[in-house]
């Protein structure tokens, strides 16, 4: 692994397992990143784009979440094999979340500075004037005025609650950011604002960061790269142009198809939304994943594992017919 692919997911396998079933989460998902770039895991709910993110922080609640097998490398270290020690450092400095529900990430009976400064006072050393100043200066980064600092978050709206989520979580300028669906909450001129910050703050920093969501213009707007969700496995992956200007998988391009266009058309005037509803996780389907809505299936799609190839350079994909699908 290269200095710069800091980030390497291998083969992650996580199961969520109680008395009467088992849920497969997450199957065989890998990837790497380059520092400095964004990753947009895209997908339906149910995907398992938030598990891999909380794998990725090592924050899966155990039980009922298990790793069945895999490795995540971060800097070169094989996150699952450090201490709890080791990961109290990276968690919450090196590796941070925005996590998707402002409403419920804030503590209500803390104020909204003492909660970023308690980050800044945990991993820079536990100077309390020191993590009041610099809690202070990241409330007026995002747009709050710090005199707002002794505020309780019920005294805040939706958009500057998320403003202070985003706040805590870039306190320690990390390496890697993890955004759980960060403006679904949001209306769109709120969205659009928050977008804007976390850009700002990303080039500033120099942060890696994967963006989680189903929106696919939040993709367009914020993303390098783009990993197709399906059912626990990346069945589309490559550079945001690949994906945007050649999808292959029949499910991406189903993802397309549902999204409303602009441009008038006669003789195409209705969405065309996906058939069918996505596998039930603890009974998934035999071979392709997606073969019950795939309009292509053939009987070589239901059966044995499906390989993933790269059509284009940087361009992966795991299905059996792309060449199909137009």
């Amino acid at each position: 692994m290269s200095e710069d692919k800091f980030l390497k997911v291998e083969d992650l396998n996580v199961h969520y397992i109680t008395t009467e079933q088992d849920v497969f989460a997450v199957n065989g998902v890998s990837f790497e990143m380059t520092r400095g770039k964004t990753l947009g895991l895209v997908g339906e709910t149910g995907a398992g784009k938030t598990t891999i993110a909380r794998a990725i922080l090592g924050i899966l609640p155990n039980p009922p979440a298990k790793v069945m097998g895999g490795k995540i490398y971060f800097e070169g270290r094989n996150i699952f094999e450090l201490s709890e020690k080791d990961m109290l450092d990276i968690r919450g400095n090196k590796i941070t979340m925005i996590f998707q529900d402002s409403m419920t990430a804030l503590n209500p009976v803390i104020t909204v500075g003492e909660q970023i400064a308690e980050v800044v006072e945990l991993h820079n050393g536990g100077d309390k004037a020191a993590a009041k100043q610099r809690a202070i200066e990241m409330l007026e980064t995002v747009g709050i005025p710090a005199e707002r600092y002794v505020e309780y978050p019920h005294q805040f709206s939706g958009g500057m609650k998320q403003r202070v989520v985003i706040a805590i979580a870039l306190a320690c300028e990390p390496s890697l950011l993890l955004a759980d669906e960060p403006t679904t909450a949001l209306d769109v001129t709120i969205q659009a604002q928050v977008l804007e910050l976390m850009k700002e703050l990303n080039e500033k920093n120099d942060t890696t960061t994967i963006l989680i969501t189903h929106d696919l213009g939040v993709v367009a707007e914020m993303c390098d790269e783009v990993a197709v969700i399906y059912a626990g496995q990346i069945i589309e992956h490559g550079s945001l142009e690949e994906i945007f200007d050649y999808p292959m998988h029949p499910y991406t391009n189903g993802l397309f198809g549902a999204l409303p266009s602009m441009k008038e058309d006669e003789n195409d005037d209705r969405l065309h939304p996906i058939a069918g509803l996505p596998p039930d996780p603890t009974h998934l389907p035999e071979g392709c994943y997606f073969s019950p809505r795939c309009p292509y299936v053939t009987e070589e799609c239901r059966h044995g594992d499906i390989p993933v190839t790269e059509i284009r350079p940087g361009h992966q994909i795991k299905c059996l017919h792309p060449q199909e699908v137009k």
